[in-house]
């Protein structure tokens, strides 16, 4: 590739313009603001990733920042203490039977939009509402927004990327095709791979391509590979091929090993057979031009030379990737949702993941899809054997901290700061490319050097060598030409390579502060040894060609970086809407576990007293056998399934129409309700054994009464939305709300409930409350 570049510029004479000082100026600049850029970008990154080791929610603040939100009844023991809270919820939902275990899962969407109206305000039922309409109409939980202003949305990463790209300078191109530096494809890798890189008889094999060729032709290749070459006995050769091997298949991994320095290789290795005087039609009827194995043709010194520049490959780049790609994986592990949520056909019911009915669930792999399901064939066949669903609903880490909370914003400080890593990424590229056209020009300007040099060397064929031009003098005289002319800005990079070469320079020049001096320099010079010149342009071009070809890799190196970069970037651009209605949706399946388990035990207290006072009892009246056969009915239901026909609905005591005897006790002329009190408790001694059984079914509630407590002060949404409608909820409902009652809403959002002793404080007074609530129940029960 660079070869077609130098000979267009050398056809084109030495019009080849030099950078000025502005420019020069531009790239300290910039090489300054990489470095301190680099050094914020990972002192920041480091910061992050020693957060996230301790498992903490992490934001980037300026570039990269920390974020916690605050947790209620925070403790270095709150796993335990979750786990002893929810220890009596595991134990009820073991206890349940499997159709109602299947019954939970599905999720009544009504029933969730009824139980959103009455704990958010607008904002999140509005958001609950967006979302159940995108995930009917895209089939689809996840998409891609771009963070910046404009706030696009896609329906895939490589649509998300492409924007990037596109719009907010995630890539770079240069000016012209011939500049880019471009990978070898996977063709070239495979022979670089499996290539056997052994040296070939060189002797042997130039005699056979000139004397035998159809044979030759005839040789068949593998991967680019023939075993019929003859190979040659050399250790020193064998060892130098197997390193360019190993660095060659290195850079093939990497993906920083250009086709121009495969191209260099290939064009190395025909030269010097070509020196050898085999013909270059030969070798590509011999197929030597379209495998690596033509290098094994080379010898000791020239397979030293190709390893020399291989060994110059920078092969990592110091720039923070590692620790922005080990960042986004943390972050996204944290938010990314686990369990699957589909619907049913009429896009009613929401229906969880099938895996939370059993346990030790394997590996998951998800792609936002939503699928449609009749429910009854969904779970007719899952096993319900564990309890993963109760550690699901009291898992918090996994839902979003504040709600609802604008997409946009959704890790938007750490996607800013990645966004610029992309985009000095790309400058960085700019600056690269520039150097490379800037070589470019270096070489153009050698090519036009060699060009004079030839041009006196085919004239002097035909003169004797008194009439001579020394390569020296006519370089010189060529730089007065320039240097006369009123162009002569435009071409004083000649000037800096004449320069050089008359110098005899190890390296490359670009500036001249004193072109006067650089005249006189060069005038100094106009006498210089012809061997000197050609010495001298010689180490030159290989200087800067290998300036270019190390360049290339240092691009494509650059390149991997802003790849990776904008990978994370794209990442980072997903959010799943289902971060944001598992906020919604686990509080209210929490909520209705409980009170099914609360319902269940209620039942169940409410059951023992009647049977125990039917015990204490020789001769039931007939409203207690009615109650008893209830009780027994209650019993068995409660051990069996449970007190809901189906999950979601709110839990309300049972009531039973009246008998046919209740009529009759009720209606009847001699039947009074003191008569009917008498003839159920009977003595004064029956009623002291009635209030000392309420007292202890009471006492029952107590384990449960605290466990429900518990679970609604790690409800953080809950003292979110008390927080606002405190005073509201006050002023309009001070009648209708026990005072126990607000006393405890009260402590729970001052967070006074934290203090030593007022927990339990709070805890006998409701339960004095309860025990005045259990006493009029039954009591109810009782006379009618």
């Amino acid at each position: 590739m660079y070869y077609k570049k130098c000979v267009n510029v050398a056809k084109q004479g030495l019009s080849v313009t030099f950078p000025d000082a502005s420019e020069s100026f531009a790239q300290l600049l910039l090489e300054n603001l990489k470095n301190d850029m680099k050094e914020n970008l990972e002192t920041l990154i480091k910061d992050a990733e020693s957060n996230i080791a301790d498992s903490k929610t992490v934001e980037l603040k300026g570039l990269l920042q920390q974020d916690f939100e605050p947790e209620v009844l925070e403790s270095k023991k709150r796993p335990e203490l979750v786990k002893n809270e929810f220890k009596g919820l595991r134990s009820f939902w073991l206890g349940l039977d499997v159709n109602v275990k299947r019954d939970f899962m599905k999720v009544s969407i009504a029933k969730l939009i009824g139980f959103v109206k009455g704990v958010h305000h607008r904002p999140g039922r509005d958001a609950l509402k967006q979302i159940l309409d995108s995930a009917k109409e895209d089939r689809k939980w996840t998409f891609w927004m771009c963070r910046t202003k404009c706030s696009k949305k896609f329906s895939s990463a490589e649509e998300c990327k492409n924007h990037l790209e596109k719009e907010h300078a995630a890539d770079y191109k240069p000016f012209s095709e011939m500049d880019m530096a471009k990978r070898i494809g996977k063709d070239w890798t495979r022979k670089i791979s499996l290539g056997s890189w052994e040296p070939v008889d060189i002797a042997a094999a130039v005699e056979m391509i000139k004397n035998r060729l159809p044979e030759v032709k005839a040789f068949s290749y593998k991967n680019g590979w023939s075993k019929e070459w003859p190979l040659a006995e050399d250790e020193e050769r064998s060892k130098l091929l197997k390193e360019i091997k190993f660095f060659l298949v290195m850079f093939c991994d990497l993906k920083i090993l250009p086709c121009s320095i495969r191209d260099w290789m290939k064009r190395y290795s025909v030269t010097h057979l070509k020196n050898l005087n085999v013909s270059e039609q030969s070798l590509v009827d011999s197929h030597l031009v379209d495998t690596p194995q033509s290098i094994c043709f080379l010898e000791c010194h020239k397979l030293s030379y190709i390893l020399n520049l291989l060994k110059r490959i920078k092969c990592e780049r110091d720039d923070g990737t590692n620790l922005v790609r080990r960042a986004v994986d943390s972050i996204l592990d944290s938010t990314r949702s686990k369990e699957k949520i589909d619907f049913d056909p009429q896009f009613s019911f929401l229906l969880l993941d099938r895996r939370l009915l059993k346990s030790n669930n394997g590996p998951f792999v998800d792609e936002g899809e939503i699928n449609v399901f009749d429910p009854n064939v969904h779970y007719a066949k899952a096993h319900a054997q564990g309890d993963d669903i109760v550690s699901w609903l009291t898992d918090y880490n996994s839902v979003e901290k504040t709600f609802p909370r604008p997409i946009r914003e959704h890790n938007l400080d750490i996607w800013v700061a990645v966004l610029r890593a992309v985009q000095f990424t790309c400058r960085t590229f700019g600056t690269k490319y520039a150097k490379k056209v800037q070589l470019f020009d270096y070489l153009a300007a050698i090519v036009a050097a060699e060009k004079l040099c030839k041009s006196e060397y085919e004239r002097r064929r035909k003169l004797k060598e008194d009439q001579w031009n020394s390569y020296a003098s006519l370089l010189c005289d060529k730089c007065e030409e320039c240097f006369s002319r009123k162009n002569f800005l435009k071409r004083k990079l000649f000037l800096s390579v004449v320069r050089d070469i008359l110098e005899e320079a190890s390296d490359l020049t670009f500036d001249l502060p004193d072109i006067e001096g650089c005249m006189n320099l060069i005038r100094e010079h106009k006498s210089l040894n012809d061997d000197i010149v050609l010495k001298s342009l010689i180490c030159l071009n290989s200087v800067v060609i290998f300036k270019i070809l190390l360049i290339d890799s240092k691009i494509l190196l650059v390149d991997n970086s802003r790849i990776s970069l904008l990978n994370n970037l794209t990442r980072l651009s997903l959010f799943d809407n289902r971060t944001y209605i598992l906020q919604l949706l686990k509080p209210f399946l929490l909520n209705e576990i409980v009170n099914m388990e609360s319902k269940a035990k209620s039942d169940a207290a409410v059951a023992d007293l009647l049977l125990e006072e039917e015990k204490k009892n020789p001769k039931p009246s007939p409203i207690q056998s009615k109650k008893k056969k209830n009780t027994s009915k209650k019993r068995n239901s409660t051990s069996m399934s449970s007190p809901l026909s189906k999950p979601g609905e709110h839990l309300e005591p049972e009531t039973t129409s009246p008998t046919v005897e209740e009529d009759s006790m009720e209606l009847g002329d001699t039947v009074n309700q003191e008569e009917v009190m008498k003839n159920m408790l009977g003595e004064d001694s029956q009623s002291e054994h009635l209030e000392s059984a309420l007292s202890e079914a009471s006492a029952r509630y107590n384990s449960a009464l605290d466990m429900t407590l518990k679970a609604l002060l790690n409800i953080k949404i809950l003292k979110e939305d008390l927080m606002h409608n405190m005073q509201p909820l006050q002023h309009h409902l001070e009648d209708q709300v026990p005072s126990v009652l607000q006393n405890f809403f009260t402590a729970f959002v001052s967070e006074e409930i934290k203090t030593e002793g007022v927990y339990s404080y709070l805890l006998s007074d409701l339960l004095a409350l309860l025990e005045e609530v259990l006493s009029m129940v039954c009591v109810e029960k009782i006379l009618y």
